[in-house]
């Protein structure tokens, strides 16, 4: 065990060293590859793993019925889906987030439901999805209909609006 406090002070100490700036004229190294660049099997672990308990926490519940996530930083905005609606027909029920700070949060507005979605657009004021909403008919066939959605939205006070503006389009 001290020696594998010793070997780790030692990397730390080195890793916190940096690298020398390269002579002028020539480029520097590119950094190693990070675990998530490299593309090789994973490494047995290093020990045995630790016990994480189930957590009861209410507000989880409706956390882990996220099912698609777009952040969108520019904006202080995301879009979102939780799992919800009919898996075969329309199951993302899909919403646009405003962040209104740190004492109250998100304002979540309802935009639809729809069988898939992604951003295509964002601008302040502005975010466009490309969407494919199901459709049934009376016969019981699923008609198919890709369009955009335009979710707009008043971007100049301090808080978010009270309401957004989504219309679409084909």
């Amino acid at each position: 065990m001290t020696r594998m406090i010793l070997i780790l002070s030692v990397v730390l100490a080195l890793a916190a060293c940096g690298e020398p700036d390269a002579p002028k004229g020539r480029p520097k190294a590119s950094p190693p590859p990070t675990p998530l660049s490299v593309a090789k099997a994973p490494a047995a672990p290093a020990g045995p793993g630790v016990a994480m308990p189930a957590l009861v926490e209410p507000g989880l519940q409706q956390a882990a019925g996220v099912s698609q996530l777009e952040l969108l930083p520019r904006l202080n905005a995301k879009v979102f889906s939780v799992s919800g609606g009919d898996p075969a027909l329309n199951g993302l029920v899909t919403y646009f987030g405003l962040f209104a700070g740190a004492d109250e949060g998100w304002r979540v507005y309802a935009i639809g439901d729809f069988n898939e979605w992604r951003v295509v657009e964002s601008a302040p004021g502005k975010v466009v999805l490309a969407v494919r909403q199901d459709v049934a008919s009376e016969d019981g066939s699923v008609k198919n209909s890709p369009r955009f959605i335009h979710v707009s939205f008043d971007n100049t006070g301090d808080t978010p609006p009270d309401a957004i503006s989504v219309a679409s389009s084909d």
